[in-house]
């Protein structure tokens, strides 16, 4: 784990009193439908919409991606992430929010520092945010196309298969039978595949508006504290 993976996180999460899960991509216990009775003769495939709705978690997973990039991209100088590091420092003080605001803006101004800056360079930071959320977001529409639309084509064609061949039961019975197994199989990953997806959706979206409400409340707090 970096420095600066380790400093963004004590600075944005653990200094919010927040803690992130730390899981690998799915959610631990995520509620799916349960698997349909496999009918005779035909099978009947699960559409993605049947999978439950999964609720998000703070992920080090994600910290991690999105503070790379914020490293990437770190501003010369006394920007926001400093002016962020500064406020932090002031946590252990017994002061008012204004207080710790005008304190940090003040080491600030100490180091060539302004309130136009520091809002210019949070607002660099939240395109760069939200260009890794784009770029997730494509990602998770091609790992959706690779791992469910194939198998959900492979289960029409071995549903069309298993129309046919219920013609000669008697002959093909022990073929329909494998054919039957293959499908619940497939039906199983398309479920787990859905699942992973929609956690590691979830986990990515609540981490990203997670760290993006927080720069904003900042900013928020900046022009309300610092702008005369």
């Amino acid at each position: 784990m970096s420095d600066f993976f380790k400093k963004m996180k004590s600075v944005f999460v653990e200094a919010s009193g927040e803690e992130a899960s730390g899981n690998d991509s799915t959610v631990a216990g995520a509620k799916e439908e349960a698997t349909p009775p496999v009918a005779s003769g035909h099978h009947t495939s699960v559409p993605a919409e049947t999978v439950t709705r999964v609720e998000g978690q703070q992920s080090d997973q994600f910290y991690k991606v999105l503070f790379d990039a914020l490293e990437r991209n770190n501003q010369a100088g006394f920007d926001y992430l400093e002016f962020k590091k500064a406020l932090q420092a002031l946590d252990s003080l017994v002061l008012d929010e204004k207080t710790r605001f005008l304190s940090a803006f003040a080491g600030a101004q100490a180091s060539g520092a302004t309130v136009q800056q520091l809002t210019d360079s949070a607002a660099i930071y939240l395109e760069v945010l939200d260009t890794e959320a784009s770029n997730f977001r494509n990602a998770v529409e091609v790992q959706r196309t690779r791992q469910i639309s194939n198998r959900e084509n492979e289960v029409k064609q071995l549903n069309n298969l298993i129309s046919g061949k219920s013609e000669q039961i008697t002959k093909l019975q022990a073929e329909i039978e494998e054919h039957k197994k293959m499908l619940t199989a497939l039906d199983e990953e398309i479920r787990s595949a859905q699942s992973k997806i929609e956690a590691t959706k979830a986990d990515f979206t609540v981490t990203y508006e997670g760290l993006v409400k927080k720069i904003r409340d900042d900013v928020d707090r900046i022009k309300t504290y610092l702008t005369k």
